[in-house]
């Protein structure tokens, strides 16, 4: 009988054209999303107290009232688009930003479907897209001023990009894959990694047969990017191609780790900590901590002083952010949580990538993005706000390995 109705129900699914099951998937996310930012968010406290932490709601605000963005801080693309929808609507009001963001959610759910079916089969995108329309972490943050919600979509469109030009290699896919790099990288710096990233796996494409590839995605990338970091040598006579706080945030980490048994599953508390220990460095140094370029400095140099007298934190800082990628958040309570929601699909994600290696199947493109950040966030600083960027390939890979086994049982 369950068997029957299982059956049943997979045939409707798959009875739906792809035109028709993307219709699907951006009508239920963007009412997943509408309905939480609107109807359960105001309820819970942060909608007041955590709204906007890390300042990127005033950045926009102040960009939008002034045409000024003087923060070296903050990568531009996040406080561009809204100040955007702040200018298209005659205002800076919070609601409008967090419908755009509801709209942008709905966007990269229709993306990352476009993804699974060129890397899955078409009937495994359909259940893996649905899949990460409901998924309730990505619609958690979505209310929320924080970049999450914009950069997911733009490593979405790079990713599909990076994989429509292995593909289907041309001159005009590789541009529009150097420009969806460049849109990621100024949207949050991390994402300069997929630049390296990027030139091994055309290396490993064609062969080294020719390099015309490479450097037409690395110019194409690189000139785009190349006007940002002009404006950051102007104000700051520095060479920083996106943004500040890297020593900050890799200072972080290691305070992260050397407190973590202290208070694992707690963010606030951890940074209190740390927090603790810059003051003990700025003590020392007598840095400027109203000079992002200053802080980043000294930190850094601290940072690698540690490592250098004890190698064995380098060990223990991949060991241990390599966990709070996928659970740490602001409180036990919110940790629990996400560790619930995200660890079970790393675990059951993994049988999918071994059978993604053994039939070397597309899907193993998936991989790429969590390779890139992941890998760039547990050496420097990582919590699980950041992975919910990269959760969604997880799930993708997960589904593959679930239904292929499914299938052949």
């Amino acid at each position: 009988m369950a068997a029957r109705f299982f059956h049943n129900i997979d045939r409707q699914i798959q009875s739906f054209s792809t035109f028709q099951w993307s219709c699907v998937l951006f009508i239920v996310s963007f009412s997943l999303a509408v309905s939480f930012s609107f109807a359960v968010f105001p309820l819970m406290g942060e909608a007041t107290s955590g709204l906007d932490p890390d300042g990127y709601g005033y950045a926009g605000k102040i960009l939008y009232e002034t045409g000024l963005f003087p923060s070296i801080s903050k990568a531009p693309l996040y406080p561009a688009f809204i100040a955007s929808i702040s200018w298209l609507f005659g205002g800076y009001r919070i609601w409008v930003i967090q419908l755009g963001q509801c709209l942008l959610f709905s966007l990269t759910i229709r993306v990352l479907y476009a993804i699974f079916r060129l890397t899955l089969s078409a009937n495994i995108a359909k259940y893996a897209g649905l899949f990460c329309a409901v998924y309730p972490m990505s619609i958690w943050y979505i209310p929320r001023l924080w970049t999450e919600t914009f950069l997911s979509l733009m490593i979405a469109l790079f990713t599909l990009s990076l994989i429509i030009t292995l593909q289907k290699p041309s001159i005009k896919n590789l541009i529009l894959c150097g420009i969806l790099f460049a849109l990621a990288a100024l949207s949050k710096g991390i994402a300069i990694i997929f630049l390296p990233l990027t030139i091994l796996v055309l290396a490993i494409r064609f062969r080294s047969k020719s390099l015309l590839p490479i450097l037409l995605f690395t110019f194409t990338g690189m000139a785009l990017i190349a006007p940002w970091t002009w404006r950051n040598w102007r104000m700051t006579g520095r060479f920083v191609p996106i943004h500040a706080n890297g020593g900050y945030n890799f200072y972080l980490g290691n305070g992260f780790t050397k407190h973590w048994l202290e208070s694992p599953f707690s963010y606030a508390d951890l940074k209190t900590r740390t927090e603790i220990d810059m003051e003990a460095v700025r003590a020392s140094t007598g840095f400027d901590p109203g000079n992002p370029l200053s802080v980043d400095d000294a930190l850094m140099q601290a940072a690698l002083d540690e490592i250098m007298q004890k190698p064995i934190l380098l060990v223990q800082k991949l060991f241990v952010q390599t966990l709070t990628l996928w659970y740490l958040a602001a409180s036990l309570s919110k940790s629990l949580l996400t560790g619930c929601m995200q660890i079970p699909i790393v675990l059951l994600a993994l049988p999918g990538l071994v059978r993604a290696l053994r039939q070397r199947s597309w899907a193993l493109c998936l991989i790429f993005p969590i390779i890139g950040i992941m890998g760039a966030a547990v050496l420097i600083f990582s919590f699980g706000r950041l992975s919910v960027t990269i959760i969604p390939y997880l799930i993708g890979i997960m589904v593959y390995g679930l239904t292929t086994a499914a299938n052949t049982a």
